[in-house]
């Protein structure tokens, strides 16, 4: 019944269907947010550039981005984003699955890794930038950086 002395009563709501809720939403966001490709993560609700992504998980992410923006100037690396990425999925297998799925530590030991598996090979991948001896992958991650 509803009248002038009558009062609308808001059902009451628990705490644990509350966070429930927030918890599915959360999930259905990330879920959406990863299509299988580095490109597709999103950060709540926006689109992140796989650079802004990898720059947030590097502590030096500035001298990166300078690194990355002489390796895009000399031709040492892809010059756009898409191909950058392609490279680096075809030298860290697990960069994909980390960026998606994973935590920023897994994300640096991916990287970590085929960091070392390029210096270990002493071939065409250990090039020189700027002064700095970097593998491939690493000077796709910095252009990366500084293309975001």
């Amino acid at each position: 019944m509803t009248g002038p002395g009558s009062r609308r009563v808001a059902p009451r709501v628990s705490r644990r269907t509350l966070l429930r809720g927030g918890l599915l939403l959360a999930a259905g966001g990330a879920v959406s947010g990863v299509a299988g490709s580095v490109s597709g993560l999103l950060r709540l609700g926006r689109p992140v550039a796989p650079g802004a992504r990898l720059a947030a998980v590097l502590a030096h992410s500035d001298a990166a981005a300078r690194i990355g923006r002489v390796a895009l100037a000399g031709g040492h690396v892809e010059r756009d984003a898409g191909a950058l990425l392609a490279g680096l999925a075809a030298s860290v297998p697990d960069l994909n699955d980390a960026l998606g799925h994973g935590s920023d530590d897994d994300i640096r030991t991916a990287l970590d890794i085929a960091r070392r598996l390029e210096f270990a090979a002493h071939g065409a991948d250990v090039i020189r930038i700027d002064g700095w001896v970097v593998a491939r992958s690493e000077a796709r991650v910095c252009a990366l950086i500084a293309l975001a």
